[in-house]
């Protein structure tokens, strides 16, 4: 009861450290130190306000890059302007059919069924939509079933579940273990999942997929372990498990109920009611499948909602939130995002390569044309996170499907910070952000919208969060810009040095401005961390995994911007070789931390996901691409500006 409601008296202040068992007494840690926390606390804003003035100052390293940027932009354009003249020397001078929108009244029950609210299994009030799309994903791996909704595949598994088990709608990836199950595709229905006895036919397996440790699974107790899961799914929409529907009259937890787990003690017209309503509305929407009449539908569902204001109306979301978050299921924002970000940083990462080694090109032209469509993409982006925040209440930072999704969203605004000085940049985060959408809609992330556990629920977290998370933006875009122009160094020869040179320098400064942002943005949002931990349990630091690789990412991109006061480091080549490497440490910080290491900041990570094959590939390319760039700079001169007086 004490977290982040911290008892004060006469300058003490008590925090919650844990709890007895039964729950009736609790352990606390008390904090005496006003004096300390005072200077602490003036200490952390002076050194951000110290960073701040570091950035604007005329006489800082990030200045010196901002006016070496725009030297080299000047110096670029004389070099276009000339090729330009000498590529046009040698050049002679010479029926639609619109469908009716048109809804069925089955369509509009089913939207009316959509709004129906249910309490999830962590306490929180969403529509069925959100549960029917939660479900039908995990069941078949798709978000529509041959040409129905979610929400209608939902219904109709409820209302008839005995049609339902026959038919093929379990998704199984693994060919050996349909071919066990007697399963031809990769499609089971819930009765090939039982021998005609009625036994489970992957009780053993499962039971020996779950003895083993969780580094241990092949791909095939893996899957196993998934398809037990979609099974037992499909058994508790049959049962009407997951619609808990009815508030508890009265109840000071606010808990919802099914029609099986009802409480003995309700009175007789509430009993009766809850536990006879949704048989009758199944009934009936069975009925009206066939005559068209779906008024008794309505009315029982009609019912069901006026029940739920009657009782629950106290924790129900406005019908506002309702909507938009069923506008927000529908459209899966983010998802398509992902596939319209992937074609358009493509797209423009080609037609700037084509201007890299044809500046004279026509390509130019329709170069700000993407810039607009990216915009208009990015800004859509920004609605579907500032939607999530809404029907969540919270940040959309709180677990680690939101964090990526927002990691996402900052790295392609540094694209738009960096764009005017170097346009190729926006391509490059473009590509960045679609890569981290399409790692966020990954099966081991959760994409549920899911209550705040108490500490969470404080905004000194909204700030340390958002800051440090947003820092990754930054480092990640310097990294993959990194990569960018270590590519161009292997691609430089004696044809195309000049106009690839000048790529290179102008990456490179963007590359040190980033990672001096990012590494700014980490520290302070490091520090604020450690305000939030002194706010909600009386400590600032205690050796957290979390914080103490927080850490070593500061200290690792400080190493990496001071490299340049080390003679025979300071050069492109060691800047952008480290900007790469140095992603690592803030992947160990996100990834390693919040999935595979136990500590205070997993608590929404869920289950360690597999390390990816991949990984090892991605590894072996990195250290050849740095490889190959180094033979290049060797063989081709090592590129500098002359403007710059740390060269």
């Amino acid at each position: 009861i004490f977290m982040n409601n911290i008892l004060k008296y006469q300058g003490y202040r008590f925090f919650q450290t844990s709890f007895d068992r039964d729950e009736k007494g609790t352990v606390l840690s008390v904090n005496h130190d006003y004096w300390g926390t005072l200077i602490s606390y003036l200490g952390y804003f002076f050194m951000a306000l110290g960073m701040a003035f570091t950035v604007f100052s005329r006489q800082s390293r990030f200045q010196t890059l901002v006016r070496l940027s725009s030297k080299l932009q000047a110096r670029r354009k004389v070099v276009k302007i000339a090729l330009l003249v000498l590529a046009l020397s040698g050049v002679g001078v010479g029926e639609h059919t619109f469908a009716a929108d048109s809804s069925s009244v089955k369509d509009k029950h089913i939207d009316a069924f959509s709004q129906l609210l249910v309490q999830d299994h962590q306490g929180r009030i969403e529509p069925v939509s959100t549960l029917a799309s939660d479900l039908l994903r995990k069941i078949a791996k798709t978000d529509r079933w041959e040409g129905m909704s979610s929400v209608e595949f939902f219904l109709e598994l409820s209302a008839n579940p005995d049609k339902w088990k026959t038919v093929p709608l379990i998704k199984i990836s693994n060919t050996e273990l349909a071919r066990m199950l007697g399963v031809s595709g990769s499609m089971g229905s819930f009765s090939q999942m039982f021998d005609n006895s009625g036994t489970y036919k992957l009780n053993e397996l499962v039971q020996k997929a779950y003895n083993k440790k969780q580094t241990s699974r092949n791909k095939f107790d893996k899957e196993i372990i998934n398809v037990d899961e979609r099974v037992n799914i499909c058994y508790e929409i049959f049962n009407g498990d997951f619609l808990k529907i009815f508030p508890i009259p009265n109840d000071p937890g606010k808990t919802w109920a099914t029609s099986a787990t009802l409480p003995k003690n309700l009175k007789k017209e509430e009993s009766d009611f809850a536990g006879n309503i949704l048989n009758l509305y199944y009934q009936s929407y069975n009925e009206a499948q066939s005559s068209g009449n779906w008024s008794k539908p309505d009315e029982f569902l009609g019912y069901i909602k006026k029940f739920q204001k009657t009782y629950g109306a106290d924790i129900m979301p406005s019908q506002t939130k309702i909507s938009m978050e069923i506008k927000y299921n529908e459209w899966n924002i983010f998802g398509k995002l992902a596939k319209i970000y992937v074609l358009l940083g493509l797209a423009l990462l080609i037609m700037h390569f084509m201007l890299i080694f044809k500046p004279s090109g026509k390509v130019a032209r329709y170069i700000p044309y993407g810039t607009w469509v990216i915009f208009f993409a990015f800004l859509a982006y920004t609605s579907g996170l500032l939607m999530r925040w809404y029907i969540s209440g919270h940040a959309p930072w709180s677990n680690g499907y939101e964090t990526m999704i927002y990691v996402g969203w900052a790295t392609s605004l540094s694209g738009f910070i960096f764009v005017r000085r170097s346009p190729i940049t926006l391509a490059v985060t473009t590509l960045l952000a679609a890569i981290i959408l399409f790692v966020a809609g990954m099966s081991w992330m959760n994409p549920e919208i899911t209550n705040l556990v108490p500490v969470l629920k404080s905004y000194w977290l909204v700030i340390h969060v958002a800051i440090i998370t947003a820092s990754y933006g930054f480092l990640a875009m310097g990294a993959l810009l990194g990569m960018l122009n270590l590519v161009l160094m292997i691609l430089r020869n004696k044809n195309n040095n000049q106009t690839i040179s000048f790529t290179i320098l102008e990456v490179s400064y963007i590359v040190e401005m980033a990672l001096i942002i990012g590494l700014f943005m980490l520290t302070i949002g490091s520090f604020i961390g450690g305000v939030w931990a002194n706010e909600s349990w009386g400590r600032y630091w205690g050796w957290d995994p979390k914080e103490t690789w927080a850490l070593v990412t500061v200290l690792v991109y400080s190493v990496i911007l001071h490299l340049r006061k080390v003679p025979g480091m300071k050069n492109t080549f060691t800047l952008n070789s480290l900007a790469l490497l140095g992603l690592s440490s803030v992947l160990m910080t996100f990834f390693g931390v919040n999935y595979y290491l136990s500590g205070m900041h997993s608590y929404g990570a869920g289950d360690p996901p597999p390390i990816p094959s991949g990984l090892y590939i991605a590894i072996g390319v990195v250290f050849g691409v740095i490889a190959a760039a180094w033979y290049a700079e060797n063989k081709n001169g090592n590129i500098s500006d002359p403007d710059d007086p740390q060269e």
